[in-house]
Order: structure tokens, then C-alpha cells, then sequence
């Protein structure tokens, strides 16, 4: 027997989440750049590599995953998958400094697959800010997370 997967929550549009700060330590820099195997650039040392936008944006959400996953009232039987993600990038993000987020539900949304699976999607917005200079954004990640509805 299946239940039906109720609609998500309009009222999710527009909801802003707490954000959060973000320290880029040299250390953990450090660490990025050789995980990521990062030619090594004159300014490695001052400015962080470009994944740090995703970290910075999946930390600056200021709810963890599972909480993001409650809000769309994720079932035990749904699957979470990332969709897309652009970043806008204004200025590089600096090593040692601190950012600040804001974050946002921008949008949810609701198709019916090909194999005939509803998939419902949340799509949230992390603006970064540099601590030092706070009222310029330094970038912009939005991500979109699919929840795709398995059977109950």
C-alpha cells in the first residue's frame, strides 16, 4: 500500500535560515589544496580555493543537512540528492579571514519523473560576507537539493 506524499509547505519560500560564521584556517587550507591536488599558486597562501564557496555555503546554511532533509519531510523511503549548484563569485575568499551567511529558501518545486517518481525540490541561497568589510558580499551560492519521493 502507498500513501500519498504530501505537497511541500509554500510557506518554506522566502524562510530564512539562521546562517552562520565560517574561519578559513591556513591549516585547513592547507589541507583543501592538497586534497584537491590545487596547482601550487603564488597566492595559495592568501586566498583559499574556490570549493570553500561549498563548504562554506553547506556550514553557512546554519541548520545541518538533516534538518534541511525535515523541513521537506523526508521519509525513511525518499532519496536526497544534490541537483545544481552555481556559484557567483565577486571576490576570491581570503585564508585566514572569517565569513559571515545568510541564507534562504528561495524556491521549492514539484515534477513527476519519467519512471513516474515525484521528485520535489528545495532550492537555498548562502550569501558570504567578509567579516572585515561585512556589508559586501563576496559571493553567492545557490544550491538546489532534490528529494526523490520512494514508495511508502
Amino acid at each position: 500500500m502507498t500513501t500519498a506524499v504530501k505537497e511541500l509547505d509554500p510557506g518554506l519560500v522566502g524562510r530564512r535560515l539562521p546562517g552562520d560564521t565560517t574561519t578559513i584556517s591556513r591549516h585547513q587550507s592547507a589541507i583543501t589544496d592538497h586534497a584537491l591536488h590545487a596547482a601550487d599558486d603564488p597566492d595559495a597562501h592568501e586566498h583559499a580555493h574556490s570549493i570553500w564557496f561549498l563548504v562554506i555555503a553547506l556550514r553557512g546554511m546554519g541548520i545541518s543537512v538533516d534538518e534541511l532533509c525535515a523541513l521537506a519531510d523526508k521519509r525513511d523511503t525518499d532519496t536526497l540528492l544534490f541537483g545544481t549548484c552555481g556559484i557567483d563569485q565577486i571576490q576570491p575568499l581570503a585564508v585566514g579571514h572569517t565569513y559571515r551567511t545568510t541564507a534562504a529558501i528561495d524556491n521549492i518545486d514539484r515534477r513527476t519523473t519519467r519512471d513516474g517518481s515525484i521528485l520535489d525540490s528545495l532550492t537555498v541561497t548562502v550569501t558570504l560576507f567578509d567579516t572585515t568589510v561585512p556589508t559586501d558580499a563576496v559571493g553567492t551560492v545557490t544550491s538546489v537539493y532534490l528529494f526523490k519521493r520512494g514508495q511508502n
